[in-house]
């Protein structure tokens, strides 16, 4: 799958309410949400090429918690083989589009009671993903969609933690319990059926 080659800021909608905030530069995104329900923004750091991630959460200002980047986290960094199935425009910008088979295990399948299917992501010629959808159950969800793209250089202190943080390394799939927050990291999105 392409990853960004330039640097990059975005913004889009979650579709369960909140805000993300994408930027990129020299091979590591940062991810910043805001959701209805967590008071302030969940901050993540991801080295794209490593598939690692660091996530800093409101209720924990002191802590961040490292972890492999799961399988089927669907922004900025799929992962696997694509297949290029036609081309469009998001945000004013032309975009092809790769559809990726869902990953063997995926969280938020068997273990959420749903059937997670392939991914769609529309991405540009210089590998920024503008819009993501899942299909679940048959039917395709949009996880995010980009309604701003500013190619720009990136103050490289927005991919470094606050000094003083803490570090704590989580074992895959135990994210959300670790930083008190449920559903996050399985998948980090929470790409549930809207009822």
């Amino acid at each position: 799958m392409p990853l960004p080659t330039t640097d990059f800021a975005l913004s889009a909608d979650l579709r369960r309410g909140g805000t993300l905030g994408l930027a990129h530069s020299q091979g590591k995104m940062r991810v910043e949400m805001t959701k209805p329900n967590v008071p302030g923004s969940i901050v993540g750091i991801i080295d794209l090429r490593a598939r690692r991630m660091v996530v800093r959460t409101p209720n924990l200002p002191n802590m961040a918690v490292e972890m492999e980047l799961p399988p089927e986290y669907a922004l900025g960094a799929l992962s696997g083989t694509g297949l290029r199935v036609g081309e469009s425009q998001v945000a004013g910008e032309a975009c092809d589009l790769w559809k990726v088979d869902a990953p063997v295990g995926a969280a938020g399948g068997a273990a959420m009671g749903t059937s997670v299917g392939p991914t769609t992501a529309c991405i540009t010629p210089d590998g920024i993903a503008l819009r993501t959808e899942v299909e679940m159950q048959g039917k395709k969800h949009l996880v995010f969609e980009a309604l701003t793209l500013s190619r720009a250089p990136q103050d490289p202190k927005l991919f470094q933690l606050p000094p003083g943080v803490q570090v704590l390394k989580v074992p895959k799939g135990k994210l959300g319990a670790a930083l008190g927050l449920p559903n996050i990291g399985a998948p980090l999105l929470d790409l549930t059926p809207k009822p």
